[in-house]
């Protein structure tokens, strides 16, 4: 599987992301904290500018938001047959 990742984490629609982790995460509390979270501007030569896409890099969340992001994607990936090869893929 080759996906591209370069600039991934800046493209991230908030309101996908928010519903996959809606499916894991009962509380409502946590869910609103994580969407302020993903909502808080990023300051830029003293400016804050608002954000309506992407994930914070570098911050505690980051890799949780990943791993919900990720995941779907591997799980689809898993028992898929090679191109060719006819066996069963192993994304590990």
């Amino acid at each position: 599987m080759d996906l591209e990742l370069a600039q991934f984490f800046d493209r991230v629609n908030h309101d996908i992301l928010m519903e996959r982790l809606a499916k894991r995460i009962d509380d409502k509390h946590l869910l609103r904290l994580i969407r302020r979270q993903l909502a808080a501007g990023a300051m830029a030569n003293g400016v804050v500018m608002a954000r309506e896409e992407g994930t914070p890099q570098g911050g505690p969340l980051s890799p949780m938001l990943a791993n919900a992001l990720f995941d779907e994607v591997d799980a689809s990936q898993r028992g898929k047959v090679c191109s060719g090869a006819g066996r069963r893929a192993q994304v590990s």
